[in-house]
């Protein structure tokens, strides 16, 4: 009572108070109708761009602009605070502008301000994003089966593993398909624990080491590369001579292949998703072909002098010429489904989405090569490995042409350009997506590793795979040569890399189980006896090829296993690169590995 007596019987105070409390009125409603204005272009700015990424990112939204709406309370009212409280008692009307709440006021809008295009900045879309998609797993597995070229496979591959399996490959195939099995489920037990994109790269620096791990993501780069190089030339190749068949012109093979290299390049620019869907239609007709081969095939009894259990007989492997170089072969045609986990940021559900993935392209992968097989097996019964070693190539047109139809031949031929066209786009996008990850460390130029804002794709690790592969061919185009062994030498060399870093993968699983597996309860099946004994089995391969790299690379024995030297050395070279970074660039080789958060 005494106080308010004492203030209202002094006018100049009764002003003074009124002054003050209409200074606090004004600034409240000009925060409130600042703080809404900042709040209302923040709300677009978070809220539109990630409406369409689905609930999560909307929930994401909503977390930020509470966040953001909170600072901004908090800054009115502490502003307003410090202006009540700053303001000294003295006589007069409203007097001078105080310069505390000046100064107050300005701050306040300077950090919201601040504060505010921070926080947009961080929403907006930038080139620095993560890969985005939501492929499912049948898209991913049809992407990744693309690379293997079922239908150039069995037209112009099998024919190698049954040179050397004979009558009984099927059974060696039934057999691989189990081996390829359990290196999956080391692989994907892998893959549900880092959580990481990178696949080989990513795998091999958990379980072993962020030295080792950048060795063999450079490795799988250049092995992807060198298959890349060699199928997109092969197009080339065998487009010109399928033209000069059937019309007598004659066409260089650069340009066939130019136009593969530049419709690859534009695919692999955009969204994954679209290659995916090409990758689809693809694989179904190279499936309904085989698939329709061996049908026919079988309706019509075979051709052979052999009975129908002949091919999954033990008995008949003693009459293989070389049961090792069979199995050598016929992982090969399984490469493809090893790169499932680097699509990790582009499926949905990944826990889900990869093992699904990857178990299923074995299992089909498995099941169709093993029918063709035993379809070709079937036409020309017990001289099977005699014919596949005189004319491999002519094999699967001949026994087409016999038990299907001659007329079709010439679609055929045309399916398996296509079939190579899917193989090279497939790789494309696996080696791009290595590029990308190992910029996105550091490891190579950061570049690499931007995400293109509309597209969502590794824009610019992908042209680099596009400027790469165009300078391995334009010698061969400048010099006139036809670069018939190239993408026989190529492709040697790259299933050799791609096999030798499946050994190391699945050392990496036991190396993991042994470290810290147990600790963390994972089952001894899927963490240490799978892993354990597909590292035998790739190992034995590892040598196999040491010792016998003429079978996948041409030539006399012992001719190019320099080749082979060469791929222990750039996985030498990505070690000590990785010990430079551990030494000179320390930010860096933490990062090594997709080992961050961002």
């Amino acid at each position: 009572m005494g106080l308010g007596a004492g203030i209202i019987d002094s006018p100049s105070a009764l002003t003074d108070v009124a002054s003050g409390l209409l200074f606090v009125r004004i600034v409240q409603r000009g925060a409130f109708l600042i703080s809404n204005a900042y709040l209302a272009k923040s709300c677009i700015a978070i809220g539109l761009p990630q409406f369409v990424e689905g609930r999560s990112s909307r929930d994401a939204s909503r977390r930020q602009i509470v966040k953001l709406s909170m600072q901004i309370l908090n800054c009115v009212v502490s502003s307003t605070t410090h202006c009540s409280a700053a303001r000294p008692a003295r006589t007069g009307t409203f007097g001078p502008a105080n310069r505390d709440c000046r100064y107050s006021r300005k701050r306040w809008r300077s950090g919201v301000m601040d504060m505010n295009m921070q926080d947009v900045s961080l929403a907006a879309p930038t080139s620095r994003k993560k890969l985005t998609g939501n492929m499912g797993p049948i898209g991913l597995a049809l992407m990744v089966l693309a690379f293997s070229a079922p239908l150039t496979t069995v037209s112009g591959y099998i024919p190698f593993a049954l040179m050397f399996g004979g009558v009984a490959s099927p059974l060696l195939f039934c057999v691989t398909t189990v081996v390829l099995l359990l290196f999956s489920v080391g692989y994907v037990t892998l893959n549900n624990i880092v959580k990481r994109p990178g696949d080989f790269y990513a795998f091999v620096s958990f379980g072993i080491g962020k030295s080792t791990g950048l060795g063999s993501g450079i490795l799988a780069a250049v092995s992807y590369f060198l298959l890349l190089a060699g199928v997109t030339s092969f197009f080339g190749v065998s487009c010109s001579d399928l033209i000069h068949e059937l019309s007598g012109a004659t066409v260089p093979w650069y340009v066939p292949t130019i136009g593969c290299w530049l419709v690859v390049s534009i695919l692999g620019y955009l969204h994954v998703e679209l290659s995916a869907k090409v990758l689809t239609w693809i694989m179904l007709l190279e499936i309904v072909v085989c698939l329709a081969f061996s049908f026919f095939v079988f309706v019509k009894g075979g051709g052979g002098d052999i009975s129908a259990t002949a091919p999954f007989s033990p008995s008949e492997l003693s009459k293989s010429q070389s049961v090792p170089f069979s199995i050598l072969f016929i992982v090969g045609f399984f490469m493809g489904f090893e790169a499932t986990a680097l699509f990790r940021d582009e499926v949905r559900l990944p826990d889900r989405t990869i093992p699904v993935a990857t178990y299923g392209a074995v299992i089909f992968i498995g099941v169709v090569y093993t029918i063709c097989a035993y379809a070709l097996i079937l036409s020309y019964g017990s001289h099977t490995a005699d014919v596949a070693t005189k004319t491999p190539a002519a094999m699967f047109p001949d026994a087409f042409a016999r038990f299907v139809s001659g007329r079709l031949h010439t679609l055929v031929s045309g399916l398996v350009l296509i079939s190579a066209f899917a193989s090279a786009l497939s790789t494309q996008n696996v080696l791009a997506r290595y590029m990308h990850n190992l910029g996105t460390d550091g490891a190579l130029p950061r570049f690499l590793g931007k995400v293109h804002a509309k597209h969502e794709s590794p824009y610019l690790a992908s042209l680099t795979v596009s400027i790469m592969v165009l300078c391995v061919l334009v010698p061969f185009i400048a010099l006139g040569a036809k670069p018939d062994l190239l993408y026989g030498q190529l492709s040697g060399v790259g299933t050799a890399g791609i096999v030798f870093l499946m050994a190391v993968v699945s050392i990496s699983s036991l190396v993991w189980y042994v470290r810290s597996g147990k600790a963390q309860g994972v089952n001894v099946f899927k963490s240490f006896v799978a892993p354990a004994i597909s590292s035998l089995f790739f190992i034995a391969l590892v040598v196999l090829i040491a010792a016998h790299f003429d079978v996948l690379a041409g030539g006399d024995p012992g001719q190019y296993v320099w080749m082979f030297y060469c791929l222990i050395g750039v996985q030498v070279f990505g070690i000590v690169l990785a010990q430079y970074f551990k030494r000179a660039k320390p930010e860096v080789f933490e990062r090594l590995g997709r080992s961050h958060k961002d």
